[in-house]
């Protein structure tokens, strides 16, 4: 499909303009509704060793500190803590502080510990562990999905049980942390994938709704309630579902929406979701029409069906195509240019106008990969990602154009 994708962009190339020299400040994504300012590039690194900490232009974005070598490669579950953001990677079931960074707390703020930095290792966590609050939620290879606290990395009590390799997703909602998760469903028509919910109370519900399958999920908290997303990614079209969740004493769930029909999804297709107030921003890069981009859908209170989609194009079609949000900011993966196989570029943005807006690539040694993106409870976000040479975090803060 990819192939078609980039068939289609190159005898279209008036649509989207490669990169051009790193000092020349340009993106190579196109907004299709809504307008976008032009990015200001930085170089990619062919070396292993660590990148260098290279601004984007002067008045977008800068670093504050990093990029820090981490002990382990991604994917990472974020916890912000007083002081700290922290990323623990997966290790047989359980989490490992694979390196934090360190963030001025705010005055009188009580001292907080942290579990030592596991030793550097090459091992990738498959599927990564997720976090709600101070918890973190891994899954084993029989499916069972245990609870670990960060600030001794001890599990609990809870128990959930999903299809073994399948991603998981957390947050907190009413002051519970809750895990989502797919399990198999055996019909009359066959095998089906769907989600499902459970709180710390061993409430658990069908996050998908009757006839609806699920192969990605997103949660985020919203208020004192969280927004749910959930893609069933089919052959010929993937529908994109949306609802509210809250706990006010029992776990309950809020109507199911369809945002949006998505086109073909590839396999590694995920779904990222973040919220900045009452509006929550889905983000989903996947293909639609001849082109291939980033989805977003801006909504505030419950979702509704056929939503307006604002559409981000990429140069070419990328599986996977890694995305995360965190309060309007955006770190996303896309190829640099139209040709089929160009390198890939960790490009950051933002979406608080309902469009993607870019402002700069992050450096990087080639590959980048398993992004999360986490504010820090001051004046800026941290980003980690995994490249060529293993797993880095960045604090960096950016001005919105």
């Amino acid at each position: 499909m990819f192939r078609r994708v980039a068939l289609a962009l190159l005898l279209c190339a008036c649509k989207h303009d490669a990169p051009t020299a790193p000092d020349a400040a340009s993106s190579a994504g196109s907004t299709t509704t809504g307008s976008s300012s032009p990015a200001a590039a930085a170089s990619t690194h062919a070396s292993t060793d660590a990148p260098s900490a290279i601004d984007a232009a002067p008045g977008a974005c800068k670093t504050l500190d990093g990029p820090t070598k981490l002990a382990r490669r991604g994917p990472f579950a974020v916890v912000s803590r007083m002081g700290f953001v922290d990323f623990y990677a997966e290790d047989t079931g359980k989490p490992v502080l694979a390196g934090s960074v360190h963030v001025e707390p705010r005055p009188g703020a009580p001292a907080v510990n942290a579990p030592p930095v596991a030793a550097a290792s090459g091992h990738v966590g498959k599927p990564p562990c997720v976090a709600a609050g101070t918890f973190v939620f891994c899954m084993n290879s029989a499916g069972e999905i245990r609870r670990f606290r960060v600030a001794t990395l001890e599990s609990d009590n809870f128990v959930a049980r999903a299809r073994p390799g399948t991603r998981l997703a957390a947050a907190m909602v009413g002051g519970h942390p809750v895990v989502s998760y797919l399990r198999d469903h055996m019909t009359t028509e066959g095998n089906v994938t769907e989600a499902f919910v459970e709180s710390d109370d061993g409430t658990e519900l069908r996050l998908s709704e009757d006839g609806a399958g699920a192969t990605t999920v997103a949660l985020t908290s919203r208020g004192q309630g969280a927004v749910a997303v959930y893609v069933d990614a089919r052959r010929a079209m993937s529908p994109v579902h949306a609802r509210t969740i809250s706990q006010s004493p029992k776990l309950s769930l809020g109507k199911d929406a369809v945002l949006f029909i998505a086109g073909s999804a590839e396999p590694a297709t995920r779904v990222a979701l973040g919220v900045h107030g009452p509006t929550a921003f889905v983000l989903l890069p996947v293909a639609h029409d001849v082109d291939f981009g980033l989805a977003i859908v801006k909504f505030d209170g419950e979702p509704t069906t056929d939503a307006n989609v604002v559409w981000s194009d990429y140069p070419n079609g990328l599986d996977p195509a890694p995305v995360a949000e965190s309060e309007q900011f955006v770190a996303r993966v896309r190829p640099s240019a139209a040709k089929f196989g160009s390198p890939r570029v960790l490009e950051i943005g933002t979406v608080d106008s309902g469009s993607f807006v870019p402002l700069g690539l992050v450096p990087t040694t080639g590959d980048p990969r398993d992004v999360a993106i986490e504010a820090d409870g001051a004046s800026g976000f941290v980003l980690a990602y995994t490249d060529a040479a293993g797993g880095y975090a960045v604090r960096m803060s950016c001005e919105k154009k």
